[in-house]
């Protein structure tokens, strides 16, 4: 009987998304030309502390030996049960590591300034927002339908990473031992350490049997076992690794902006899927996302691909939308790629899943 973590909520924590969170408009800069519809990533300079930056899993564990992460868990509109670290629990793990050098962002999570988003700085990766789960819905679907069958994935601006948890963690349920590589793509590699990984293992922990998460959690001087949360011991991170091997995933991490340089990066990984949540909320991101999803799919040696986009259909305030992405991608794609949009119908405020398909 595999370890259920034992408890529900309904709602999403007070450190989840409202309607109150603030966000810094990402404005682009008047002295530079509008470029082309299809030349935005040409036009993009990246300063040198953004370039993106490949992670390994093991220098990434390194930074989260015999910590303890608290968490909870989250049930879908389509009853699917995800897991999601505390954001108090980060907070805390930044405020005990005394070596840590990154003060802006300790600032905007400790100090309370409540930006979500501030433009080379912070993309919001520390929070689930709505559409990630709305995206978990969908991947539930495709899973029981046996259409999830890619075998490199990159979620494109990953965050808590919901999604690839999902996917990861239904893959061992159902002990699928077909390769996997997912690529989790983030601006702050902070939140890859923090949250990315921290959410892969906990998604993870909760396929094992209680027994055995018990003898791989506790020593001799710590006995404590509790179902929110999870201690980061030697003997569970050799236990990860080893079942990731088993299962055949391989786990990959990119920090930094998109453009060119992200795209040159992934280009070898033959990407059949991209999951892509929240990313088109402003006029600035928009053309990102669309020109770099056509790129990475056309680039690809595989013989068809799918892009998921998900998103509000209007974002208030920072004026991202998905009519404005849909035209954007429809002006620039080839005739190789077709679109659909499907609406998600239980939602206030309007949200849609954008499926681009690609067959060479």
């Amino acid at each position: 009987m595999s370890f259920s973590f034992g408890f529900t909520k309904d709602d999403f924590s007070d450190d989840e998304l409202d309607e109150s969170s603030h966000i810094q408009p990402t404005v682009p800069s008047t002295t530079q030309t509008q470029p082309n519809k299809g030349d935005y990533l040409e036009s993009l300079t990246i300063l040198d502390e953004n370039l993106p930056k490949k992670h390994s899993l093991d220098s990434i564990l390194d930074t989260l030996k015999d910590v303890r992460l608290t968490f909870d868990n989250y049930t879908t509109t389509g009853q699917n049960i995800i897991y999601r670290r505390e954001l108090f629990d980060v907070k805390h793990q930044i405020m005990m590591e005394a070596d840590n050098q990154n003060s802006k962002l300790s600032e905007l999570l400790i100090d309370e300034n409540n930006n979500d988003l501030q433009k080379n700085v912070y993309e919001g990766g520390f929070k689930s927002w709505e559409c990630a789960y709305d995206t978990v819905d969908k991947l539930s679907q495709l899973i029981d339908q046996g259409k999830l069958t890619s075998s490199s994935i990159l979620e494109f601006g990953c965050g808590t990473a919901l999604p690839s948890c999902f996917i990861l963690m239904k893959k061992i349920q159902s002990k699928n031992t077909d390769p996997l590589r997912l690529t989790l793509s983030d601006f702050n590699f902070d939140v890859l350490r923090l949250v990315t990984l921290p959410n892969i293992l906990i998604h993870w922990a909760s396929t094992l049997p209680v027994e055995q998460l018990h003898s791989l959690t506790t020593t001799e001087n710590d006995q404590r076992f509790s179902n929110d949360e999870l201690s980061l011991t030697p003997a569970l991170i050799e236990q990860f690794k080893k079942d990731l091997r088993q299962y055949n995933i391989e786990l990959s991490f990119i920090s930094g902006s998109w453009g060119k340089q992200f795209n040159e990066i992934i280009s070898g990984d033959n990407v059949d899927l991209i999951i892509s949540s929240e990313t088109i909320y402003s006029p600035e991101s928009l053309p990102i996302v669309a020109e770099s999803i056509k790129q990475i799919l056309t680039n690809s040696n595989a013989d068809s691909s799918l892009a998921i986009v998900a998103a509000k259909n209007i974002y208030f305030g920072v004026g991202g939308s998905l009519v404005e992405f849909l035209n954007y991608f429809n002006q620039i794609k080839s005739a190789e790629f077709t679109v659909t949009v499907e609406e998600v119908n239980d939602a206030q405020l309007k949200r849609s899943l954008v499926y681009i398909n690609y067959s060479s």
